[in-house]
């Protein structure tokens, strides 16, 4: 279910074959986007492949049996080599990355399709940038965030599809769905935190 993890360890993979080979960060970060927007246009071929001409066709229907009706396994390497470049220039872009974010906001908003899943990539890099330059400084309230963001990747899409199947009996995106997931995996989060440490001891303690 988390494609994207999945999808991040090939990214981490190929990049470590180009720094092994010697290649130059520009040159991995192209290859890195060319990757990605491989993927997003063969997920774009994919829902058209019973139209589309046969020199496109007849590959497009061999790649989809092997790698399903999405194109999400190559696009890993294209969100690390964003935070790559986000990194690189971190403290002369702090101002560009709330642009990067505001503009992929509205971008995702108004546009659909290619557009849209470019745009998201912007939208989720640079807010994952923004986010780790925020300081929580070591307390309590840190300590709990991390575990809670922790509990809370992993089990979201569980709690996500638990929800619509009890509800809807189909896959259903919307803002109840948004909502149900992010409390019920937040507050799974909380417990996990508040507990964590007793429920260890009680594991590993000796009888």
């Amino acid at each position: 279910m988390l494609w994207y993890l999945l999808s991040c360890i090939y990214g981490l993979l190929f990049i470590y074959m180009l720094l092994k080979r010697r290649v130059g960060f520009s040159q991995i970060v192209i290859a890195c986007n060319a990757l990605m927007i491989f993927g997003f246009l063969f997920t774009e071929l994919v829902v058209a492949k019973d139209s589309l001409p046969t020199f496109l066709g007849i590959p497009t229907k061999f790649l989809w049996v092997i790698l399903g009706p999405r194109g999400r396994i190559f696009m890993g390497a294209g969100y690390i080599s964003i935070g790559m470049l986000l990194a690189k220039c971190d403290e002369k872009t702090k101002e560009k990355k709330y642009v990067l974010l505001i503009l992929g906001a509205i971008v995702t908003t108004l546009t659909n399709g290619f557009a849209k899943s470019l745009a998201f990539v912007c939208l989720s890099t640079s807010l994952f940038s923004v986010v780790k330059n925020m300081s929580f400084g070591h307390n309590i309230l840190s300590m709990i965030c991390r575990r809670c963001s922790t509990v809370m990747y992993f089990l979201h899409l569980w709690v996500w599809t638990l929800y619509y199947i009890c509800v809807y009996g189909e896959k259903k995106y919307g803002l109840d769905s948004f909502i149900v997931t992010t409390c019920i995996s937040f507050i799974l989060g909380v417990l996990f935190s508040a507990y964590k440490d007793k429920w260890l001891k009680k594991c590993f303690r000796e009888d």
